[in-house]
C-alpha cells in the first residue's frame, strides 16, 4: 500500500486538521469535524457533474462541523447552491448527520442503500435506548457501562432525527448525475446497507468506512441474526481484483494498491477468529459471556484504558466474530437468565 494522501497524512500523525485539496479533476476532499471522536474528522467528497455537484457523507451535525463543510466549500469555490444531490455511505452521524441541512438549503436529493433507509425507518432515540439495555445485559455488561455510555454521548448528541433517503440506490447502479459515471458498489459489514463508490471515469474508488488505510472498521453484531463479518469478509472479495488508480477513504488520508489492504483486512480477521476461538477453549464447559470474551482480546490499548464507547465497539466486534464462529460449527451459544454463554463447539 501506497499513501498518496501525503498531507492527510502529516496532518494525522502531528494530530491535526488536514487541508481542503483538490484531488483529481472536479474532485474535491473536504475534512469536516466529528466531534468528541479520536477518528477526528469524517473526509467529505464533491464530485463535478453536468449541472452541479454530488456530495458524498457531508458529516456530523454540529454547528463547527457545518462552519467546517462550508468554509471547505468557500475554498473550493462551490457555491452551496451548486449541490444537486447528497450521497451517503452508511447513516452513522458522522456521515450522514448534516445532509438534512444541507438538503433543506440546497434542494438535493438524498441517496442511500435500502438497507440504511430502513435502518432510519425504525431508529429512535427510545426504541435505541432500550434495544441497547437489552443488549448490554445479553453480552453481560455492568450496569455501570450502560451509565458511563449515556454520560459520555450526552455532549456530542445529534441535534434531531437524521434524513430518510428521497432515492434507494442498489448495487451496481449509477449514481442519476448527468455525465457522472458513478457506480454504487454494495459493501455491508460496517452496517448492512454499505456503499462504495466508484467514479469510473477518474479511476477512484471512494470507500466509506468498509477500508481505511491504517485502522480496521468497526464490523459488530448488535442483534440475535446477523452475520455482519461474513458480509464483510464476502465484500472485501466484492472489491478484489478492482484496484482503482487511488482509494479515497472516509477517515485518515487516501492510498493505492486496494488488494494488498484488503489483503491485510482479512489476515487481521483470521486472526482475531483464531484468538477468540483460543479464549472459547480457554473458558471451558462454564463459558463466557461477550464481555468477558471483549476483556480477554488483544486491542489497541489495555482493556481499562478504553474509553466507554470504545468498549461498546469491542462488544460487538468480539461478539460478529462469535457469531462467525457459530455459523460454522465452531462455537455454541446458550441463555442462562437472560445473558449469553458461549463457549467452544463440541465436536
Amino acid at each position: 500500500m501506497l499513501v498518496t494522501g501525503t498531507r492527510q497524512q502529516d496532518a494525522w500523525q502531528r494530530a491535526e486538521f488536514p487541508p481542503v485539496e483538490r484531488v483529481t479533476s472536479g474532485l474535491w476532499s473536504v475534512p469536516v469535524p466529528i466531534i468528541g471522536n479520536p477518528l477526528r474528522y469524517v473526509l467529505c467528497y464533491l464530485i463535478e457533474h453536468d449541472t452541479g455537484f454530488v456530495i458524498v457523507d457531508p458529516g456530523w451535525n454540529h454547528p463547527d462541523s457545518w462552519q467546517a463543510l462550508t468554509g471547505g466549500l468557500a475554498q473550493c469555490e462551490i457555491p452551496l447552491s451548486a449541490i444537486t444531490g447528497i450521497l451517503v455511505t452508511h447513516v452513522h452521524p458522522d456521515h450522514h448527520g448534516l445532509s438534512g441541512k444541507v438538503a433543506e438549503l440546497t434542494g438535493a436529493w438524498v441517496s442511500m442503500h435500502p438497507a440504511e433507509d430502513a435502518f432510519l425507518a425504525v431508529r429512535g432515540e427510545q426504541a435505541m435506548r432500550n434495544g441497547i439495555e437489552w443488549y448490554l445485559r445479553w453480552c453481560g455488561a455492568p450496569t455501570s457501562h450502560l451509565e458511563e455510555l449515556v454520560t459520555s454521548r450526552q455532549h456530542t448528541a445529534q441535534i434531531g432525527p437524521m434524513v430518510r433517503a428521497d432515492r434507494l440506490i442498489e448495487h451496481g447502479d449509477l449514481v442519476d448525475a448527468p455525465g457522472l459515471r458513478l457506480r454504487a458498489v454494495w459493501t455491508p459489514g460496517h452496517t448492512p446497507g454499505h456503499l462504495c463508490f466508484h467514479d469510473e471515469a477518474r479511476d477512484v474508488l471512494l470507500t466509506g468506512d468498509h477500508i481505511l488505510p491504517r485502522i480496521t472498521p468497526n464490523v459488530s453484531s448488535y442483534d440475535m441474526t446477523s452475520n455482519p463479518l461474513a458480509d464483510y469478509l464476502a465484500s472485501l472479495g466484492t472489491l478484489r481484483g478492482m484496484q482503482p488508480s487511488e482509494v479515497l477513504p472516509a477517515h485518515e488520508y487516501r492510498f493505492t494498491d486496494l488488494d494488498s489492504r484488503l489483503a491485510d483486512l482479512t489476515e487481521h480477521h483470521r486472526e482475531r477468529l483464531a484468538e477468540a476461538e483460543r479464549g472459547l477453549i480457554a473458558a471451558g464447559p462454564a463459558g463466557t459471556t461477550a464481555w468477558q470474551a471483549a476483556m480477554g482480546v488483544t486491542w489497541s490499548r489495555p482493556w481499562d484504558k478504553l474509553a466507554s464507547f470504545q468498549r461498546q465497539a469491542a462488544i460487538g466486534e468480539v461478539l460478529s466474530h462469535l457469531r462467525y464462529l457459530q455459523a460454522r460449527g465452531r462455537a455454541a451459544e446458550s441463555d442462562v437468565d437472560g445473558v449469553g454463554i458461549w463457549t467452544a463447539a463440541t465436536s
